[in-house]
């Protein structure tokens, strides 16, 4: 999400907000951005520029199965 951009404030329920930050951490990636790239896919759909380029870099992926136990 680069170029021109400008802060909106959201109200969201505070579990949202925990667990929508704690998602963004998952993959690498700041909470704004990771916000606004839900907001833009939502508005205006998958082929957005901004959505594309968000889902084309490199972020961490997911090691193993989500909550699987450690050895």
């Amino acid at each position: 999400m680069s170029g021109d951009r400008v802060e909106q404030p959201v109200l969201l329920p505070l579990a949202a907000a925990a667990d929508l930050a704690t998602q963004a951490a998952k993959q690498g990636v700041s909470t704004p951005d990771y916000l606004g790239y839900h907001v833009l896919k939502s508005a205006y759909g998958v082929m957005h520029p901004a959505v594309i380029a968000f889902e084309q870099r490199p972020k961490v992926g997911q090691a193993g199965t989500e909550g699987e136990d450690s050895p």
